[in-house]
């Protein structure tokens, strides 16, 4: 089957609580559970002070460019783009590193998972880390403004 680019990927966000993506980019993919902070009534605090409230959490499957799948807990909530918390990654056993090349200027970022030792290459676009996530098209004839054209 056809696999599909989440058009923006998803940002390394190192001031990111948590792991968080709007429920629009699950298209029905999984299933959103209540999480604690969600029956309490939690907001998220953006940016602008306003409040975001959390949804629910889901276990996002997606894979890496090179076809490796991974799962990822992520937090429900109207946010613009699928953010990836540096907090929520180190606490998961990873670890990440922001780094270049000082002689060539080539970004070189990357994040390991340490028991398994896989790695995952960050790119730097427009001054924020991003790694690109990819998902199996479901064929259920929705449009697909928030991915990218099949891979």
């Amino acid at each position: 089957g056809r696999r599909l680019r989440l058009a923006r990927g998803i940002t390394i966000d190192s001031g990111a609580a948590d792991n968080v993506m709007p429920r629009r980019f699950l298209r029905g993919r999984c299933e959103i559970r209540p999480a604690p902070a969600s029956k309490a009534g939690v907001h998220y605090v953006v940016a602008n002070d306003g409040r975001i409230p959390h949804e629910g959490a889901v276990d996002f499957e997606f894979q890496t460019r090179d076809c490796r799948p991974l799962s990822w807990l992520f937090q429900i909530a109207e946010v613009n783009k699928t953010l990836a918390a540096v907090s929520s990654l180190v606490d998961s056993g990873h670890k990440v590193t922001f780094d270049k090349d000082e002689r060539t200027g080539v970004d070189t970022s990357f994040i390991v998972h340490k028991e398994s030792g896989t790695s995952l290459k960050m790119r730097r676009e427009r001054n924020v880390w991003v790694i690109d996530a990819y998902v199996d098209d479901l064929a259920n004839g929705n449009p697909e403004p928030l991915f990218s054209r099949p891979e």
